[in-house]
């Protein structure tokens, strides 16, 4: 079965030793540690005492501080945190012009930084094996927009898209898109191409980038198809033997990346590619044979699936006409790969999946895969085809001007989110606190000088994650020192579970912002707990506003219900208003309301 999935073309051409000691020194070594131990207990009673300094946060590190390891079907980061990639591909190296699309318009790094600010913490780089060649030469560069990119080409042209984006915290996949410019290639090597050079490529790539931990990994072919298959044991169209002959040449040289590896088309029994009991499926998103053939890497903790998915306006597949659709795609997808995470065999990454959103057989498959796909942590993982605008069959995150943001894309996509690079904080102890000194404990006293404008990250009720984003505004004429200024989020706990905090952006700097969570005194009408929000200094002008945007999570990720929380407000997906979260000035309530 052949399905025209070929959404990296251009709708247009665009315009282009060990020592023996004394027998002293262990006695004395003895003596210390006794006496160390017994100063340290009497330390830890006094700093476990309620109100005691002890009963601060405690940083855990860098949410998604490199390289990234697998257990289970988990991604960690180097600190053991779960992690998830959330992003976007952006393509053009892989095609005739050997560089990202969109040059000819903007500068790479304002698109770079715009990425970052929708709230994308990874990018996939298509590539060709033919942008290594001494002739290919890049197009559709406008140099007066982009002057340090002049008289580059290849790698050269790639370092310089790799290093911004890593630079501000952006990860980055690489994928061999195709072995030469001209189309998509079913098998992973050409005779132009062969397959020790489609090898060579990647190890050079791995050597390269070794010493950047934000360069995650290599997706490793895009969308094996037949002839490719899976577990058929043909040296030359076994795409599973072919991924475990590369990741394994890839680890001997960078043991720290991730070896992404996509599915095929079609399986079947012996890892037939067609015939009775063969089931076909988009190209690269046909993981069954995983079951019976896993890839086999020789170091443990790399391996994460990949699959790509699209809707009906790309190809009418059966199951877009089944009576039973949209309500059938949980088990089409659960059959095709979604088993592989949920059964806990290996993490997966559904590399690319995108649409125009033109039709409602489109947007009923959209909403349908975004509510799969998860939220939090433990959500699959995914990058969203695509950035560019001129994808012929799927259109971009950017409208035709390059600037513009597909907002209905945009606004879906928001609850799957999962930004990376602030301090995470262990919430170690949970301290008592009293109401706010105001007449009645639950209303504001009108100053009007600052006012909160909030929004959910993730408006799931129930989930993994409270993740609420907050803008503190300075509605008055004169400044306002920040260092006095608190802001309390009320929920349930739901569990005695220990929480943890990550800052993932803020105005200030994540550095400048204190948050902890706090136990009421006594449960109060939809909150036994509030995150408490503050600023180690600083001021706000008149007139200007600041931005937070933190998590919340339990240690073991398990879920919140956050539908009776006092402070969550539903279907809340762009700033407003906030009513039920307390700013204060010292202990006195100024904008916002608290629980009576």
């Amino acid at each position: 079965m052949k399905f025209n999935n070929q959404p990296t073309e251009p709708l247009i051409s665009p315009g282009k030793n060990h020592s023996r000691r004394p027998l002293y020194l262990l006695i004395a070594g003895i003596l210390i540690a006794v006496l160390a131990a017994s100063l340290g207990a009497v330390f830890f009673f006094w700093m476990g005492q309620p109100g005691r300094p002890g009963n601060k946060p405690v940083p855990k590190g860098e949410l998604g501080k490199g390289p990234w390891h697998t257990d289970g079907a988990q991604i960690l980061d180097a600190n053991g945190q779960p992690v998830r990639i959330a992003g976007v591909n952006w393509f053009g190296f892989e095609t005739n012009s050997f560089v990202v699309h969109g040059l000819w318009t903007r500068n790479y790094q304002d698109m770079l930084k715009q990425m970052k600010s929708l709230g994308y913490n990874t990018v996939r780089l298509p590539y060709s094996n033919q942008l290594f060649d001494p002739n290919s030469k890049p197009t559709s560069i406008d140099y007066s927009k982009n002057p340090d990119l002049r008289g580059l080409q290849g790698l050269q042209l790639m370092d310089k898209i790799v290093d911004y984006a890593t630079h501000i915290g952006l990860r980055v996949i690489l994928d061999q898109h195709r072995p030469d410019a001209n189309g998509q290639s079913a098998l992973w090597y050409t005779n132009a191409y062969p397959e020790t050079r489609w090898i060579s490529d990647w190890q050079m790539l791995a050597n390269h980038y070794k010493n950047n931990s934000l360069v995650i990994g290599a997706d490793l072919h895009n969308e094996p198809r037949a002839p490719a298959c899976w577990g058929c044991g043909n040296q030359a169209l076994d795409w599973q033997l072919a991924a475990e002959r590369a990741g394994n040449a890839i680890l001997t040289t960078n043991p720290n990346w991730l070896i992404f590896v996509e599915g095929v088309d079609c399986y079947g029994p012996g890892g037939s590619t067609q015939g009775n009991g063969t089931d076909c499926y988009w190209w690269g998103g046909n993981l069954e044979g995983v079951k019976d053939h896993p890839v086999q890497l020789n170091v443990p903790g790399r391996l994460v699936y990949s699959v790509h998915d699209y809707p009906a306006s790309l190809y009418e597949q059966s199951w877009f006409t089944a009576a039973s659709y949209p309500q059938n795609l949980t088990s089409v997808w659960d059959k095709y790969w979604g088993y592989v995470k949920k059964s806990g065999i290996a993490p997966v990454w559904v590399g690319e999946f995108g649409t125009k959103l033109t039709t409602e057989k489109d947007k009923q498959w959209f909403s349908s895969l975004i509510n799969y796909l998860g939220t939090g942590a433990s959500g699959f993982n995914w990058t969203f085809w695509c950035w560019n605008p001129d994808s012929g069959d799927t259109g971009g995150i950017l409208q035709d001007d390059w600037v513009t943001v597909n907002q209905p894309k945009q606004d879906q996509l928001k609850a799957i989110l999962f930004p990376l690079g602030g301090a995470s904080t262990v919430q170690t102890t949970q301290q008592s606190a009293a109401p706010a000194t105001t007449a009645t404990s639950t209303i504001a006293v009108k100053q009007g000088a600052l006012r909160l404008d909030y929004y959910n990250q993730n408006p799931n009720a129930i989930s993994n994650q409270i993740q609420p984003a907050l803008r503190l505004t300075n509605t008055g004429s004169d400044p306002i020192s920040l260092s006095n200024v608190t802001i309390r989020y009320w929920y349930t706990a739901d569990s005695s579970q220990e929480q943890e905090i990550a800052c993932d952006y803020a105005t200030v700097n994540c550095n400048t912002i204190r948050s902890q969570i706090v136990k009421a005194a006594q449960a109060r009408p939809g909150a036994d707990v509030y995150l408490e929000i503050g600023f180690t200094g600083g001021s706000l002008a008149a007139g200007a506003a600041t931005e937070i945007k933190l998590r919340v999570h339990r240690s073991d990720w398990s879920n919140y219900d956050q539908s009776n929380d006092y402070s969550f407000v539903p279907g809340v997906s762009n700033y407003e208003p906030a009513q039920k979260i307390g700013v204060y000035i010292g202990d006195r309530l100024v904008s916002g309301s608290e629980p009576a």
